[in-house]
């Protein structure tokens, strides 16, 4: 059964542009709980300063800092529409076609079960390595299936892309800095081909700086 978050955050993704992220919409960053620098209070905060619409914080195998800043959050008893609205995320390494990828899971339910294999601080082993386990186990806890930085893997993005599709993902972390410039931009020429092969094939484009640093706005 789809929730409505589950259509909400899609609705979000299809508003993507290559001018969303950073000040917009980042659906890509790392926390302290994994290999990030900026603490999840941190992350709250400088989401706060910015203005940031939504975010999510997608650790390597783990939901803690989503966890941790729910508590944060609902302890404050604030009118929580004055703030960025943080959705559930997660970072996974598996194999599609036989190349090691990563995937993002994106507003999920933190508490599904289908998600044990993926939360517990490291990598998966045997079947749940594989690209299609991941992708069945976010579907089965309402979440979306995003292939991540698609150009950074040993085999092309146009092959990646074609085989993310026959497995029912969602989306493709379309808009990156693959150039990693101080000032976050997304890289020109290729995710623009990025793009384009993503629409052929009818999947969403997301984005996100993949922050392992002290900025939000940089990676």
């Amino acid at each position: 059964m789809i929730n409505k978050d589950f259509l909400c955050i899609k609705n979000i993704i299809k508003s993507v542009t290559k001018d969303s992220c950073p000040n917009s919409i980042n659906f890509h960053m790392h926390s302290t709980y994994s290999d990030g620098s900026l603490s999840p209070i941190e992350i709250y905060n400088q989401a706060l300063e910015l203005n940031i619409d939504h975010y999510a914080i997608t650790d390597h195998h783990s939901v803690d800092a989503y966890l941790e800043l729910v508590k944060i959050i609902e302890s404050d008893y604030l009118d929580s529409s004055f703030f960025p609205k943080l959705w559930t995320g997660i970072e996974i390494t598996c194999l599609l076609k036989g190349c090691l990828v990563h995937v993002l899971g994106l507003g999920f339910d933190p508490s599904s079960k289908h998600l044990l294999p993926y939360v517990e601080h490291r990598s998966a082993i045997g079947n749940e390595l594989l690209a299609s386990n991941v992708v069945d186990s976010i579907h089965n806890a309402n979440g979306i299936a995003v292939l991540a930085h698609p150009a950074r893997y040993k085999l092309p993005f146009d092959i990646l892309i074609n085989e993310a599709s026959k497995l029912n993902f969602d989306a493709v972390e379309t808009w990156y800095n693959y150039e990693r410039a101080p000032i976050w931009i997304p890289s020109e020429f290729i995710c623009d081909k990025i793009f384009d092969c993503a629409n052929s094939y009818s999947l969403l484009s997301t984005c996100g700086t993949d922050t392992h640093g002290l900025s939000l706005l940089r990676r």
